[in-house]
């Protein structure tokens, strides 16, 4: 089966395909538009399904950019057979593609799980064709290149996937427990002479303090605030965060280094001291005092904000 969708098709008009090798190797014709068009639709709904049970929610355009991938990938259908390591690497680079292109890899974490249920939903897909091809009485043509190929209709192959995203978006509502809200809260401070504004939330296990003025300290993913970041600044962490420990710090810029221990073990990380971080509120900033900023190359995974504050630092 292939991870990127049931390749299902059997008929044609322009690309004669082997399948098959020697005396009795069966040959059929298929139509290059029906291929696309069907591997479209039915990654579409499998990407659906794969993001509901995953929490994460592609923006429309993404998931047509995933769709297309997995559309374009069923074109091993016109290869030759292929050594069995071509397949995988090609299963597996494909599937990451598609993958990567309807919801990104901001979070290696929340990419891997949604790979591995997109993958899980194709083989259920595959399951559930071959199941209807039994029912009707239709044979199996071959696999070749780690896909298979079935006798079917492909209007059968779209309600089975659309039966598979309409599984998971009513198991996704009735037996996922939903997350809370995150609360967030808008941040403003001065770095390099640029007013930067950032969107925070509470973490109560970040106890993280600078080792100057002992203030707590905002903890910043550089990954997710990195648009938002001078140029200069931006410079600086990526030397950082590639080992090169010796570049000096922009100018103007008052470097800190915060002590972090986490369950992965103790380091430092990378940070400046800001003259004061205020809050943003309806009635216009609250000051809250001068502090310092500290930077992880770790994203949090979330849309929603940027920055993690700790239970000492409002």
């Amino acid at each position: 089966m292939s991870a990127q969708g049931l390749r299902i098709f059997f008929s044609a008009r322009t690309y004669n395909v082997g399948i098959g090798q020697g005396v009795g190797s069966i040959k059929t014709v298929i139509y290059l538009d029906i291929l696309l068009l069907v591997n479209f639709l039915a990654a579409y709904f499998l990407l659906l399904a794969a993001g509901g049970l995953c929490a994460q929610r592609p923006r429309f355009g993404r998931l047509l950019a995933g769709s297309a991938a997995a559309a374009l990938s069923a074109l091993i259908l016109l290869a030759p057979p292929l050594p069995l390591a071509v397949q995988l690497g090609y299963k597996l680079g494909t599937a990451a593609v598609v993958t990567s292109a309807a919801f990104g890899v901001r979070s290696k974490r929340r990419w891997l799980a949604v790979t591995a249920v997109y993958a899980a939903l194709n083989i259920a897909l595959g399951g559930l064709a071959v199941l209807g091809a039994m029912y009707s009485q239709a044979p199996t043509l071959q696999a070749g290149n780690l896909t298979l190929y079935l006798r079917i209709s492909p209007v059968l192959l779209l309600v089975l996937a659309g039966v598979l995203a309409a599984g998971a978006e009513i198991f996704q509502r009735f037996f996922c427990s939903a997350a809370p809200a995150v609360q967030t809260v808008g941040l403003q401070t001065e770095l390099c002479g640029h007013t930067l504004r950032l969107r925070a939330a509470a973490d109560t296990a970040n106890h993280l303090k600078d080792p100057v003025t002992c203030l707590p300290v905002l903890v910043v993913s550089y990954p997710d605030a990195r648009a938002r970041l001078p140029a200069e600044v931006c410079a600086f962490l990526d030397a950082w965060f590639s080992g090169s420990t010796r570049r000096a710090p922009p100018a103007g810029a008052h470097l800190r280094l915060i002590p972090c221990s986490t369950a992965a073990g103790s380091g430092l990380l990378p940070g400046f001291a800001v003259s004061g971080i205020s809050l943003i509120s309806d009635t216009g900033l609250l000051g809250l005092g001068r502090t310092a900023l500290a930077f992880t190359q770790t994203s949090f995974g979330s849309s929603e904000y940027e920055a993690l504050y700790g239970p000492d630092f409002l």
